[in-house]
């Protein structure tokens, strides 16, 4: 059975599965769909189109599925898509899509704490971690398996590859290859490490860990420049998946990548 606060409003069109609790003055619009386990605290705003898979947690004034904070956009049907076991701390917000039709879109199993935001057509990953005050702008993506650290900033279009950190204060214009740590004001010297802890603590082997430093000292410390140094990587180092995923992630960048090296 449903759980409604009698002080939430929630429009009769919704969808909403059977075991959904949603805490006082919180506010659901008709074009919502919420599966089992999920809960709103209190205080919570779901609206446009937005769909919110199993087993989520909105913590107080959260609100999701609600216009672009772009001029673009001009009252069409698009979507926000949001996974399962996702935790949202308080004030975090979300938006739809900007073009008709288009979607925005959070995977599984994330983390998102207090008064962070996910922009227009982002692409959020699976068990991604974003602390306090963080932001993403439109279209950009962020894979699995990355920290985002407090009061960063990732402006519009920008990808940053799996297991990526982070650090507090951090910002970046430029893609970010995976397996990385980045750290201040991007620049191409923004690289600071390899992000070695993270892939120990989430089971890769010394054999790939091993591989993925010699290429970072090929890729970042080397000197070379970027088809240089893929052109040694490929000649010298084994094609494990991790190597081939870091080298197609710059091969395939769509804006400048961090290099490590300063301008």
């Amino acid at each position: 059975m449903i759980n409604i606060h009698p002080t939430a409003i929630v429009n009769p069109k919704a969808e909403i599965a059977d075991d959904v609790v949603i805490g006082p003055f919180s506010i659901v619009g008709p074009n919502v769909c919420i599966g089992k386990g999920t809960r709103f605290i209190s205080h919570c705003n779901v609206s446009g189109y937005t769909r919110i898979g199993e087993n989520n947690t909105m913590f107080p004034f959260v609100s999701v599925g609600t216009e672009p904070q772009d001029n673009g956009y001009k009252g069409n049907e698009s979507y926000l898509n949001i996974g399962n076991n996702n935790i949202f701390r308080e004030g975090f917000t979300a938006n739809v899509g900007t073009k008709e039709y288009s979607t925005t879109t959070i995977g599984n199993g994330c983390y998102f704490m207090m008064s962070t935001h996910v922009g227009h057509n982002c692409k959020i990953g699976n068990n991604v971690i974003v602390a306090n005050g963080s932001v993403f702008g439109g279209y950009s993506e962020i894979a699995d398996y990355c920290v985002i650290s407090g009061v960063c900033a990732v402006h519009q279009f920008v990808r940053i590859g799996r297991f990526v950190m982070m650090s507090g204060g951090s910002v970046t214009a430029v893609n970010i290859p995976p397996f990385v740590i980045t750290v201040g004001r991007n620049d191409s010297g923004s690289i600071r490490g390899l992000n070695t802890i993270g892939l120990k603590r989430n089971g890769f082997d010394n054999k790939t860990i091993k591989a993925l430093r010699d290429l970072y000292k090929i890729f970042f410390l080397s000197g070379l420049n970027v088809s240089n140094a893929i052109a040694k990587i490929e000649s010298s180092i084994e094609p494990i998946p991790e190597v081939k995923e870091f080298l197609d992630f710059v091969k395939t960048s769509n804006r400048p990548i961090a290099t490590g090296k300063r301008l």
